[in-house]
């Protein structure tokens, strides 16, 4: 994860933006107040499908986030969601700024055309 979406994250979370905790997440997700919806990468796969039905159903952005719960300073936490547009945008602005290092195709090695010696007329 890269500083700018951590610091995000921490910043949302220090303003009390950011709620944390399934419970929580469900109801701000059902009163369509979540933005964005942010669950762990080692949540299990029937709390993702969960999640990802709720979002989808309510037309809410779900992103997967390396070790959640300890970048909002709670470790154990699975799911958090976001209830501010400005930090909605900051954090979406940080994962843009990720995505393409991590889908940036290798350069390929082109090999270098074969240059055939100049023939002189003088021969």
């Amino acid at each position: 994860m890269n500083s700018k979406l951590s610091s995000a994250i921490g910043f949302a979370m220090k303003a009390g933006r950011l709620k944390s905790g399934g419970y929580v997440v469900e109801k701000l997700i059902r009163a369509r107040q979540a933005l964005i919806v942010l669950i762990d990468t080692t949540a299990s796969a029937n709390t993702k499908d969960q999640y990802r039905d709720m979002c989808a159903y309510a037309s809410v952005e779900l992103v997967e986030i390396e070790e959640l719960g300890r970048w909002i300073g709670k470790p154990g936490r699975m799911v958090a969601a976001v209830t501010d547009e400005a930090f909605t945008q900051m954090i979406r602005r940080a994962l843009e700024q990720d995505k393409p290092e991590q889908d940036k195709p290798e350069p390929e090695e082109t090999e270098p055309e074969a240059t055939q010696p100049d023939k002189t007329e003088s021969e």
